[in-house]
């Protein structure tokens, strides 16, 4: 998955259940059901106590018996810059190869109209009280790169 918070990312995942989701979401959403209390809450909580690394490393155990179990899985992350992708495929790669694996990956990027995502994500706070500042959209808006073929991908498909 490749898009900014509020495109549209977790609504496909949600509507494609024969995937494994793989998201740093669904392990802080977890975390905040656990401590009864809102995402914002136990994301804050996982900032404060600097939390990151355990998160990444759940959400990376999960990718990785995937990978091992031959099943079908989507990342739900924003993987906004070239980079960042271009880095977790060789990764993702690596994890493979060194498991006698083969993997197939495809991208789906979502560009959607900054109106649209603003208007999404008002809607998605009041139904979740999950907020996100506007500056952090508007950061990522500014840094999103539209992935090619050339990062690794077998297959892009294009939300508009």
């Amino acid at each position: 998955m490749v898009g900014v918070s509020g495109s549209g990312k977790t609504t496909w995942v949600n509507s494609h259940k024969q995937y494994t989701v793989c998201s740093t979401d669904s392990i802080i959403e977890e975390l905040a059901n656990n401590m009864g209390v809102s995402y914002t809450e136990a994301f804050e909580y996982v900032q404060n106590k600097k939390k990151f690394d355990y998160i990444t490393q759940k959400f990376f155990e999960k990718i990785h018996n995937c990978i091992l179990n031959d099943e079908d899985f989507v990342i739900d992350r924003t993987h906004l810059k070239r980079h960042i992708r271009i880095s977790l495929i060789n990764e993702l790669r690596t994890i493979a190869t060194e498991n006698g694996r083969h993997l197939e990956l495809s991208a789906i990027s979502f560009e959607i109209p900054e109106k649209i995502i603003f208007e999404r994500l008002k809607k998605r706070e009041k139904k979740t009280q999950k907020f996100i500042p506007k500056q952090v959209i508007y950061e990522q808006i500014n840094s999103f790169n539209v992935p090619t073929n050339d990062e690794g991908f077998s297959y892009i498909q294009r939300i508009h």
